[in-house]
């Protein structure tokens, strides 16, 4: 059984371990830059990016920068047939801007067997970057998804891909391919999340 004295002892290293506890505790609030992790110096930081119309499209990982012209006519017409000038990539204008808070803005493009606006958007991965240029800034976006889907399967996924009274400011990119002289066999849809303007 402990003597009284050793048990004085034990209680006053517990005592003294609390304190320092606490005082780490408290460095750590009044310096959160000391935190594990936080000294990361490579990690972007974002700042808010004014709406704006977007002018061109840029994934430095691809070597990929595109043009972006606006046109008024809905995305479900604009994928259903071959444009006359592709390569070209689209913005539907009545699509949100890149910065705003809700909505979506929304990229088509169709590929041909020569080339295609946005066909190397299947080699993205989730937590790739992509950059929309406007002329407020630049908004960077981060991929959380891209899926190659069938005619029918694009059909039914339309409603939730350009309704604007969702999606957070999302950005939607899609390229069509393999027409069989009807329609379009697949489109590998891309979908990010807005990052803001990078400040680097």
């Amino acid at each position: 059984m402990p003597t009284r004295s050793a048990a004085s002892h034990v209680g006053r290293a517990f005592t003294g371990l609390c304190l320092v506890a606490v005082l780490v505790g408290l460095v750590l609030v009044v310096f959160p830059e000391l935190r594990p992790g936080s000294g990361d110096d490579d990690r972007p930081s974002y700042a808010g990016l004014t709406p704006a119309e977007p002018v061109q499209l840029r994934v430095g990982d691809l070597g990929l920068t595109a043009p972006l012209l606006g046109s008024d006519r809905d995305p479900v017409s604009t994928l259903a047939t071959p444009p006359d000038d592709a390569p070209l990539v689209t913005w539907w204008d009545e699509s949100a801007e890149p910065g705003a808070n809700r909505g979506q803005t929304v990229l088509t493009a169709h590929a041909s067997a020569e080339a295609g606006g946005l066909t190397a958007l299947a080699q993205l991965a989730a937590g790739d970057h992509v950059d929309i240029a406007t002329r407020e800034g630049t908004m960077r976006y981060e991929v959380t998804s891209v899926r190659t889907l069938g005619p029918d399967r694009l059909q039914r996924a339309s409603v939730g891909l350009f309704d604007q009274d969702a999606g957070d400011g999302r950005l939607v990119a899609i390229s069509t391919e393999q027409w069989d002289g009807t329609r379009y066999q697949r489109s590998v849809v891309v979908t990010a999340a807005p990052l803001g303007a990078p400040d680097d």
